[in-house]
């Protein structure tokens, strides 16, 4: 393939799309992760953040209340859909 040269290149790579190949279509595999030689072997890992047992219950709570509700919101819609063509078609 020819390279083209252009008046107003500078020559600057804005994103770099020399690594990128076809993909499979039936089976997609995730790409090989590349070591450079200043890498560590592992990263560094932050400490996970200590939570106490009601901090913990309270985003337990509040997760599953918030569920509930998108739960009940699409319950209660489709009940009122329901009735509604239970009563557009009596």
């Amino acid at each position: 393939m020819q390279q083209r040269n252009y008046d107003d290149d500078d020559g600057r790579t804005i994103a770099d799309m020399s690594d990128i190949g076809r993909t499979p279509m039936l089976l997609p595999r995730l790409p090989k992760r590349k070591k450079s030689a200043g890498e560590p072997e592992q990263a560094i890992q932050q400490p996970e953040p200590q939570l106490t047992d009601e901090e913990r219950r309270s985003y337990i709570g509040g997760a599953l209340g918030a569920a509930m509700l998108i739960g009940g919101i699409f319950i209660g819609v489709g009940a009122v859909v329901i009735l509604l063509l239970t009563l557009l078609w009596r």
